[in-house]
């Protein structure tokens, strides 16, 4: 028998929804009375809600930064090591379809070996990134352009 667990709830968000939603009342009773209790005053007041609610959206709420696709320094738990996604699985970055065979080359660059594939006519190279003593310590995910620059500058190379 599967039980369904409700997500608790966060305290915070909860003190948040709370305090939103008495300021918002408190402005549009505050901005009704001082407006009389008309038709315009209510347009008013909500008017005056509106633009408090998106300047705090656009103040508080920017968008979060897109993690890096191009080149991923990623950890043997196949997590992202660095910038704003940091320690989140390398998976999440991509698409449903592709995510085995990106995790697949992945865990081949943390044995030592670098690779190159494709996957949906996207290209990728994984490779292992090691310390002075020749142990792997990460794993490096280049794709899209920088896997292709990469590999144009191998070949010209030789």
């Amino acid at each position: 028998m599967i039980i369904a667990q409700s997500p608790a709830v966060n305290p915070q968000s909860a003190a948040s929804l709370v305090a939103l939603a008495a300021g918002i009342i408190l402005v549009f009773a505050g901005l009704n009375s001082a407006l009389g209790f008309s038709i315009t005053g209510v347009i008013a007041s909500s008017a005056a809600i509106v633009g408090l609610l998106y300047a705090g959206g656009v103040w508080f709420g920017g968008a979060p930064a897109r993690p890096d696709r191009q080149s991923v320094l990623f950890t043997h738990g196949l997590t992202i090591a660095t910038g704003p996604a940091s320690g989140r699985p390398i998976a999440e970055l991509f698409a449903e379809p592709a995510r085995a065979v990106i995790e697949e080359h992945c865990r081949l660059a943390l044995e030592g070996r670098a690779t190159r594939f494709t996957v949906a006519a996207d290209v990728f190279a994984a490779t292992p990134v090691r310390c002075p003593e020749g142990a792997v310590v990460y794993g490096l995910l280049l794709s899209g352009q920088a896997a292709e620059a990469a590999a144009s500058e191998l070949i010209s190379a030789h």
